[in-house]
């Protein structure tokens, strides 16, 4: 078996990866894990061996991450995917111990946001900030990625130039 240790974070800790086969010995897996020392060996509880590293040196701790997916079928526009594809990220979540468990509640939860478009220089990114309600953008970052397909029809009412349909992704990391 395979092992790669690569440093992060900024209490300089350590990620193992371990590259090998599942039980079943059919399918490749990977798992992230932190190595254990002696001395906390016996404090660590096991929601805390695997957790990816912090996304922003601004961002200590990760409490979690919401994906989502938004289209704009008609129109071709990036920023209405993006919009969409945050919206969709969070918009099914409720978050109401965030005020326990973020020191300093709601206004101290920290967002980093990064989104995959075909289309990523004409996305407004103040249109896709509005998406969020509270907590403060630590960073967003919307690169080339997403999906660009054909709807399959022309539709000039709708503001179709093309049969271009656009698929944007969204990952929102929600932490402090």
């Amino acid at each position: 078996m395979e092992r790669l240790s690569v440093g992060f974070g900024a209490e300089g800790g350590r990620i193992r990866r371990h590259f090998g086969m599942m039980a079943s010995g059919s399918r490749p897996c990977r798992c992230l894990s932190t190595p254990r020392s002696s001395s906390s060996s016996s404090s660590s509880s096991p929601g805390e061996r695997f957790y990816p590293p912090p996304p922003s040196e601004k961002m200590t701790h990760v409490l979690f991450v919401e994906c989502g997916f938004g289209a704009d079928q008609h129109g071709q526009s990036a920023t209405k995917a993006c919009v969409r594809a945050c919206r969709d990220a969070i918009e099914f979540n409720s978050i109401p111990s965030i005020a326990k468990i973020v020191p300093g509640g709601y206004e101290n939860m920290k967002l980093v946001i990064k989104i995959g478009t075909p289309k990523p220089k004409e996305v407004d990114e103040e249109e896709v900030k509005k998406v969020f309600p509270y907590g403060k953008i630590a960073s967003l970052v919307v690169q080339e990625g997403g999906l660009n397909c054909s709807s399959g029809v022309v539709i000039e009412e709708m503001g179709d130039e093309t049969d271009e349909f656009l698929i944007a992704v969204a990952a929102v990391t929600v932490g402090y």
